[in-house]
């Protein structure tokens, strides 16, 4: 038994020496096919733009090295065939002889098996020392010309590389988007912000351009900020102990105080977005731009004063100040005198931009600024006080029909610039109902020369109907 142990650990020697070289070629083979593959891939990818061309030209190289691993287990040398290999460098092949009977008492056998053990490891040295094919120049030279070819296309990629390479970041962008909105939708606790935030990721699914990602998330941001503006004019409606029964309840103050937060988060992930995208040599437009850094303003302002919802009274006429100052560097203004019940000032210009300005009140009124052009601005005031009658300012000069500008905005460069007080003149007191209309029609039509996206339009509309069912 001891001396079949010992032709047998010959034999297992013999096996792994044959699967050895076996293998090597079958690794040159499939290298040089793993490379070669890789340079193909990469060299197609250079007729038209293949996003993530390179990821797939790696993976195809780990897959052909994976599949040419398998080929040589496959291929690995067998018990049987190391027996009869091993047998041949045997004088009188007594290796297979010895190994055939079982039976360990016969003489015959005996001495077979003992002749076998004394030749066993010359003709194992035999076997090691005959000559080997372990190195294939063709599969060496391939793999050699393979590298230099795959290295050559890598290092200097087509401007159809190049363009993909820039889609691939740019849908690294867009799932860096998906991924911040998915955070969100989980950290949200109100049903109402959660179903909110879930529409605007079934939303980015379809989004192609970091872009478009960019502009659904602004637009939802916008969304959200009109959602608090309706809860916090409900909230200053029950404070003012006009509507007992519209008080706003648990549930909508912690909405409430989540849609600032949620504002936040999604101006800030908007903000990452936008030098993400100037990175990558594509930046927004300018009206998602301005749209961002009207979003900017509203969160800055927001947390200058955190506490403008639970305490909605204030002075009208600073309002209206701050409203009008951001409009009066580029464009000519109307200005209002405040009465000591009721007050409103608007203001109209023209040129690099539009603006308007509104307070109203009853002792301590709202008062509202916007800029829009190439810059932004907004003042507000809030108070308390019944809606039903404004001070609209008059007209100052002659009483000729005014005509206005009506053409596209350009970027075209000021002439000349005045600086000074405007004539301030008593304003006629009017019904609100018959004011608003007005303030409607000015503000929607600026906002359609600006080219706003349909989706702002929509938020202004929104804006100005829910104040008209106030």
């Amino acid at each position: 038994m001891e001396r079949r142990k010992q032709l047998r650990k010959y034999i297992q020697r013999a096996k792994t020496s044959l699967t050895v070289e076996r293998s090597i070629p079958i690794a040159q083979y499939g290298l040089f096919f793993a490379l070669l593959s890789s340079a193909s891939l990469v060299l197609v990818s250079r007729l038209f733009v293949w996003p993530f061309y390179r990821q797939t030209a790696l993976i195809v190289f780990f897959v052909v090295v994976l599949a040419s691993g398998i080929f040589m287990w496959w291929k690995r040398a067998k018990e049987k065939e190391a027996l009869h290999r091993l047998d041949d460098y045997f004088l009188h092949n007594e290796l297979v002889t010895a190994l055939s009977f079982q039976d360990d008492k016969d003489p015959l056998i005996q001495s077979l098996l003992t002749k076998a053990v004394q030749n066993a490891e010359i003709s194992f040295a035999n076997f090691k020392a005959r000559k080997k094919y372990l190195f294939r120049p063709k599969a060496l030279s391939g793999i050699f010309v393979s590298t230099v070819v795959l290295a050559i296309l890598y290092l200097f990629p087509s401007a159809t590389q190049m363009e993909a390479i820039e889609v691939e970041q740019e849908k690294a962008v867009i799932e860096d988007v998906k991924k911040e909105v998915a955070k969100l939708e989980k950290k949200a606790q109100t049903k109402d912000v959660k179903e909110q935030l879930k529409e605007l990721q079934n939303t980015l699914k379809e989004a192609e351009t970091a872009e478009e990602a960019l502009r659904e998330v602004v637009k939802k941001q916008k969304e959200l900020a009109l959602k608090e503006q309706q809860l916090k004019d409900k909230q200053t409606t029950s404070q003012d102990g006009t509507t007992e029964g519209n008080r706003l309840s648990e549930e909508d103050v912690e909405q409430l105080k989540e849609l600032a937060q949620m504002q936040q988060e999604l101006t800030q992930n908007a903000n990452a977005t936008q030098t993400a995208m100037s990175k990558l040599g594509k930046p927004a437009s300018n009206t998602l731009q301005n749209a961002i850094a009207s979003a900017n303003n509203a969160n800055n302002s927001q947390q200058s004063n955190p506490n403008s919802s639970q305490n909605p009274s204030g002075n009208s006429q600073s309002s209206n100040q701050q409203g009008q100052a951001s409009q009066q560097s580029q464009s000519n203004s109307q200005s209002n005198s405040q009465q000591s019940s009721n007050s409103q000032g608007q203001g109209q210009g023209q040129g690099k931009g539009q603006g308007q300005g509104q307070g109203q009140g009853q002792g301590q009124g709202q008062g509202q600024g916007q800029g829009q052009g190439k810059g932004q601005g907004q003042g507000a005031g809030t108070g308390q006080g019944s809606r039903s009658l404004l001070t609209t300012p008059n007209r100052i000069g002659g009483s000729s029909e005014t005509s206005v500008d009506g053409g596209a905005l350009g970027d075209g460069s000021h002439v000349s610039e005045q600086q000074g007080n405007g004539p301030i003149t008593k304003g006629t007191v009017r019904p609100y109902e018959e004011v608003i209309g007005s303030y409607k029609d000015s503000y929607i039509e600026s906002s359609e020369r600006l080219q706003l996206p349909k989706d702002l339009q929509n938020v202004v509309q929104s804006y100005f109907t829910s104040i008209e069912s106030q």
